[in-house]
């Protein structure tokens, strides 16, 4: 059976954060012993190709934008090592002027060590403290062409600032872009099945733009489904301000950013497949606010390291589906059965970890649960409990955790779950019951997501190493837990697009000057705003599920 391949692209600063945690979480699953066995077709993501020295590489399949200054320690060409060799020049002696390398964090240092092994999660390397951008933690080397910089704009700057969608969108049009789908079609034409363009962005800033124009270039050159995760981050750094002044840059920026999530969401409509905004905060936008909460977790919202870990452990387990060996399930698949009705937008949800005590069967679990087993990390809705189509997955969870043996059951023989013979079943039965008028599919992967160094360390204490509840005091750093992720669509979207149409019109779009500067204009701005509130109707309850 042919490998199914898809072609990952990131946008934007805070989304390469989550992208560098996700391709951490691939690589250091590979098993290199032949003992382990995963369900899971590696080829989907990744690429093998050759060096000069015929020395064989296994890189991501993806490309990568982010500004100038933001890579660090990670070099343009990817990180692999350089067969080139330096040309003998004819001079008697040449000067060589060049800045010197940014040092390295103890963790970079160790992976470049042969003599030390990163992923045995025995070492504290700090990483709270030490991570200032997402390469300070990236385990993987990529190949020469996935890094793109855009060269005009400097990270971190407050001059030349790439704050605004239309920005974006006019370096998709220059020699960036052009250089940029020149990448796209190298892999593309390495592909012998592919199915189609998973893309991560930051919707908040001149990414969103850079994203929106390669998505079209996308629908327009392509016949392949494309699965959208327009990101909002965690925090942002004008969040937290002490005088009116700094009150007044950041309601500035705040409605900047309000109005790129506009342009972003409206524009994903008309040219993605399937698109789920992610953030982990519950407002998304005039501030991320107040932090989403999990079973166990204790993550720090202003540190990109800890949320990003949050939502690349999302897209990581809602990408089983399609990223499994036996090809059952596509993309495309995927996306239509989530887009009915013309309702491209998707909410996500994450329970991580599902938090069970380690002596207690899942059917006393599911049966004492009051509150739900996810968290929604779509900012600005709350999933419904009826009228849905969703999509779960569920991952690590031993079937032995099921219920009790017979001998031993006492009042769970009374449950109806009782008679349910496996993880999946008990799951479809307890959906069934909390859900009404829903349809549900469910996919169930025993193996749990692997927490191996460099993951924050954000789980609390009274968990043992697989991520379940302790019974007592003993000392365990937890190697594994048990997730739950889901794709969720109904009526109930329309509130946060409602929301979201409404925040908006609220802006006096005459007052942010940079827009028109860079050549959108009024009129344009109210009929992406018409655009949605139309977009919006196809949420209505008169729609039968």
């Amino acid at each position: 059976m042919s490998t199914r391949e898809i072609l990952t692209l990131q946008f934007g600063h805070y989304s390469n954060y989550v992208g560098a945690h996700f391709w951490n979480i691939q690589e250091l699953s590979f098993d290199y012993s032949g003992t382990a066995t995963t369900d899971l077709n590696h080829d989907i993501l990744y690429r093998e190709g050759q060096t000069s020295r015929n020395e064989v590489t296994y890189t991501p399949r993806l490309l990568i934008a982010d500004l100038k200054g933001a890579l660090k320690t990670l070099p343009q060409s990817g990180g692999l090592s350089d067969d080139a060799q330096e040309t003998d020049l004819q001079w008697d002696t040449v000067e060589k002027i060049e800045e010197p390398p940014p040092e390295k964090n103890q963790y970079l240092a160790a992976i470049d060590s042969v003599q030390t092994t990163v992923a045995d999660g025995k070492k504290d390397y700090n990483l709270e403290e030490n991570v200032i951008t997402w390469t300070d933690y990236l385990y993987p080397r990529f190949h020469s062409r996935t890094v793109n910089v855009v060269n005009e704009y400097q990270h971190g700057s407050n001059k030349a600032t790439f704050d605004i969608y239309p920005t974006g969108r006019g370096v998709w049009k220059s020699d960036y872009g052009d250089l940029f789908s020149d990448n796209i079609r190298k892999y593309v034409e390495e592909c012998d099945s592919m199915q189609g363009f998973q893309i991560n962005f930051d919707c908040t800033d001149g990414f969103a733009g850079l994203a929106l124009g390669c998505i079209e270039h996308l629908s327009d050159e392509y016949t392949k489904p494309i699965l959208a995760y327009p990101i909002i981050a965690s925090h942002f750094p004008d969040n937290n301000s002490n005088t009116q002044e700094e009150r007044d840059i950041s309601n500035l920026r705040d409605s900047i950013r309000l109005v790129n999530i506009l342009l972003s969401i409206q524009e994903l409509s008309e040219h993605a497949t399937m698109y789920v905004p992610l953030c982990t905060g519950e407002k998304g936008w005039r501030k991320p606010g107040n932090a989403r909460t999990f079973d166990c977790l204790n993550y720090d919202p202003k540190l990109y390291y800890h949320s990003s870990a949050i939502l690349a452990s999302a897209i990581d387990t809602l990408s089983q589906k399609y990223r499994h060996k036996s090809n059952i399930h596509t993309m495309s698949d995927i996306c239509a059965d989530m887009t009915g009705y013309g309702r491209k937008m998707t909410a996500a949800s994450l329970g991580m970890p599902i938090a069970i005590n380690e002596s207690q069967y899942l059917i006393d679990y599911l049966n004492e649960r009051i509150q739900p087993i996810y968290s929604c990390i779509t900012p600005g809705c709350k999933i419904a409990n009826d009228k849905l189509f969703q999509l779960i997955t569920i991952r690590g969870i031993p079937e032995s955790y099921l219920k009790a043996p017979p001998k031993e059951a006492k009042a769970q023989q009374n449950l109806p779950a009782y008679r349910c013979n496996s993880v999946k079943e008990m799951f479809e039965l307890y959906f069934q019951a909390n859900n009404f008028l829903s349809a549900t599919n469910l996919t169930v992967n025993e193996q749990p997501l692997n927490l191996k160094t460099p993951f924050p360390q954000i789980f609390t204490k009274n968990l043992n190493k697989y991520g379940f509840i302790k019974n007592d005091n003993r000392l365990e750093d937890v190697e594994s837990c048990a997730v739950i992720a889901g794709y969720h669509n109904g009526t109930f979207l329309a509130n946060m697009i409602e929301k979201l149409h409404r925040d908006v019109s609220r802006i006096r779009f005459a007052k942010l000057h940079k827009f028109k500067e860079e050549g959108l204009e009024a009129s344009e701005y109210t009929e992406s705003l018409d655009k949605l509130a139309e977009f919006k109707d196809n949420y209505e309850d008169d729609f039968e599920l």
